[in-house]
């Protein structure tokens, strides 16, 4: 990714997990031109037949090896030494691609490279993208948030600022001891929360890093973090519940308790019993919540230093970060009274990529962004997060737009008309439900194989065409979608339809399935 950036190339992180037309949709909203893919099969075919629909050749294709490959490619070529394999079936690997740079070097001298970096001029970076980082924002399918390079070093010096990391190496005291603590890179790095805070932040601070490229489990994850002796772990909320409940934990409490220091929960809300139940586990910790978006290139509000956690808060306005809550009218409301957060400061971001009408929606004239999340701050400048005015829905801290997933259920032919909500949902936040207006096929498949047929073939529908986080945890049939006059799925009615609902149905191990 630096590497890029030093090109003058603009990033846009994707989720390894994606299905190809996911993936492709990215590729072309993005406009890319390069892709590069990890090895294992399952992402490489995903990647080579989104790259086909986003008409990027192989040669544009960069195949990123693990070291065991490298070194077994070499062993078997070339003994001992040897130089590592360069294309792989047109595409190039990463490390050929190093090591044509080292031939061209050798060849040419090294200032033969100087001419294709890229170097802003003085206020570039508030202007020149870094990143493309793909989000729903209020409403809508997900939109490339136009991150300029000035944004997450922003942001990174406003986490250095609010919890007062000090700038010498191995100092003991403080939240965060640079050259002593090791923070637990368990976040997707396609995802904001994870790449700015959870990897830019913890280098710039001189911490060490252990990134692990998977989440496998939360045992998994407690080994290594006894292993590598991490203090400071940064999570979303269905880890804490596994912390909380998996029994898998239990053999483990105690060593984890001399280990951990600082706990961040982010990308959704945690809500007071669970908070509660973590405090039991590791009682003491320094640990709180915070908020952000991709629009806002990432932390507007955490938990800050000295103090114990104010439960349900997602903590206090950063460093160098304005705030006011507005309510439905566009009136500034006091303290203590519900409306919406927008958020002003220098880690705003651009707006959305080639999507005009989406950035005047949702980032103002002066400088604020709408967060269309409805909030309660107190006197004390704790703030509540009361409820999502937007469509958005969170599982696990993923994003999932609704009308992405009525889109493609629209394809399905036993669907005429469909509306999709989040259901609150203890392990993974929000689980995503349809209401589902049949069709005349889907009618009479119906009243020919039954309710449970045609809801089990509409789920397989999403489920073999979406990445696991979109998967549906129950579909119900419905005369008609609620909708406005003007044609707007009407969300909070199908709402209220969900809560008269016998949702029993829905197996207990859907959110688990997806852990």
């Amino acid at each position: 990714m630096w590497a890029s950036h030093k090109l003058g190339a603009v990033v846009s992180a994707a989720n390894p997990a994606f299905q190809p037309s996911e993936l492709s949709y990215q590729l072309e909203a993005a406009q890319a031109s390069v892709l590069f893919l990890g090895e294992d099969p399952a992402t490489l075919r995903t990647g080579l037949e989104a790259a086909a629909k986003a008409g990027i050749p192989k040669e544009k294709i960069v195949i990123i090896q693990s070291p065991t490959t490298l070194k077994e490619y070499m062993a078997k070529n070339y003994g001992n030494g040897g130089k590592p394999q360069k294309k792989i079936q047109g595409a190039w690997t990463l490390a050929g691609l190093i090591q044509e740079g080292r031939e061209h070097v050798a060849a040419h001298g090294p200032a033969s490279m100087e001419k294709g970096r890229c170097r802003l001029d003085p206020g570039q970076g508030k202007k020149k993208l870094c990143l493309l980082s793909f989000s729903s924002g209020t409403t809508g399918l997900p939109k490339g948030v136009a991150i300029q390079h000035s944004a997450p070093v922003a942001n990174v010096l406003q986490a250095m600022a609010f919890n007062q990391v000090g700038s010498k190496i191995g100092v003991a005291e403080g939240r965060f001891r640079p050259g002593r603590d090791v923070a637990l890179g368990i976040l997707p790095q396609f995802h904001i929360y994870g790449l700015i805070i959870g990897t830019h932040f913890v280098f710039y601070a001189g911490i060490t890093n252990v990134i692990m490229p998977k989440f496998r489990g939360i045992e998994a994850m407690i080994k290594s973090v006894i292993k590598y002796r991490i203090s400071l772990w940064w999570l979303v909320p269905p880890q804490v519940v596994l912390l909380c409940k998996d029994p898998s934990v239990k053999p483990y409490i105690e060593e984890l308790r001399k280990v951990a220091r600082f706990v961040m929960v982010g990308a959704a809300p945690l809500s007071d019993d669970l908070s509660k139940q973590f405090m039991k586990v590791l009682p003491g910790i320094d640990w709180g919540q915070g908020y952000g978006m991709t629009e806002t290139c990432t932390v507007t509000t955490m938990h800050p230093t000295g103090m114990p956690a104010v439960l349900g808060s997602a903590g206090r306005i950063f460093s160098n970060t304005e705030a006011k809550v507005v309510d439905s009218q566009g009136n500034e409301v006091g303290y203590d009274q519900p409306g919406e957060l927008w958020v002003r400061g220098p880690q705003m971001t651009l707006g959305y990529s080639n999507n005009a009408k989406a950035t005047e929606e949702m980032f103002l004239p002066d400088g604020f962004v709408r967060t269309g999340d409805e909030v309660v701050i107190n006197r004390a400048g704790d703030v509540f997060i009361v409820d999502r005015l937007k469509e958005l829905i969170k599982v696990k801290g993923f994003q999932v737009a609704p009308a992405e997933l009525e889109g493609f259920l629209l394809d399905h032919p036993d669907v005429s008309d469909c509306g999709v909500i989040g259901l609150a949902d203890e392990a993974s936040g929000e689980l995503p439900f349809a209401f589902i207006a049949l069709s005349e096929q889907g009618k009479a498949r119906r009243g020919k194989d039954g309710d449970e047929a045609v809801k089990k073939s509409i789920m397989k529908f999403v489920a073999d065409n979406k990445i696991k986080y979109k998967h549906l945890a129950g579909v119900e049939f419905i005369d008609a979608i609620p909708k406005t006059a003007s044609g707007k799925i009407l969300r909070r009615n199908m709402r209220d339809l969900a809560k008269k609902l016998d949702l029993k149905a829905i197996p207990p191990s859907a959110a688990k399935s997806r852990l």
